[in-house]
């Protein structure tokens, strides 16, 4: 059973992704989600303490804390390999949250645009780490960064392509991601 707290923020997130941010109100949150009003202030303090919590919470780097340090402990490609399954397994299951964090509204507001960019900082660091660590030569830190940034946004394009046709991509995301993990190693050996 869910407690009241992820009653409320599975609520906002919905009624945000619907309804965009500014036009929804604490009292249909609290509606939507079962609460009294002041439970949203309780946990929250205001409207925009709760984006900041959403945010945080249920963006990738926010949900990977518990793996950081296995994905450390573990050789340099298969701990790349998991972390593109993490990612993949994390957007087929968040549309909503992406949804509502790329949408026109959350774009605009600042200071969530400074955490999506320090989130996808982040991940490409992480990644830069595990291909640094598998790469078989020296490679400059351009060449890391662009096969890392590479990395994730064809993760993400194959997820959001795999959602949109009707009958399965003709490889799976497991197998994709060994594919692009290969293909970028074996680029950057060769650059």
């Amino acid at each position: 059973m869910a407690s009241k707290k992820d009653k409320i923020l599975e609520a906002s997130l919905e009624l945000f992704t619907k309804r965009g941010f500014t036009a929804t109100t604490t009292k249909e949150i609290a509606l939507k989600s079962g609460v009294a009003e002041g439970l949203i202030f309780y946990y929250f303090k205001d409207k925009n303490g709760l984006l900041n919590y959403l945010i945080r919470e249920f963006s990738f780097i926010g949900s990977l804390q518990n793996e950081i340090k296995a994905l450390s402990m573990m050789e340099p490609y298969p701990a790349l390999i998991k972390f593109g399954q993490l990612y993949a397994n994390f957007l087929s299951h968040n549309k909503s949250f992406l949804t509502f964090i790329w949408s026109p509204e959350i774009v605009r507001n600042t200071d969530v645009s400074k955490d999506i960019v320090d989130f996808i900082n982040t991940m490409n660091e992480q990644v830069s780490s595990f291909l640094i660590r598998a790469s078989l030569c020296s490679v400059e830190k351009k060449t890391v960064e662009t096969a890392a940034s590479v990395f994730l946004s064809t993760i993400l394009t194959h997820v959001l392509v795999e959602e949109r046709k009707a009958e399965k991509m003709p490889i799976g995301n497991n197998d994709y991601i060994e594919e692009v993990a290969m293909f970028l190693l074996k680029g950057m050996q060769i650059v």
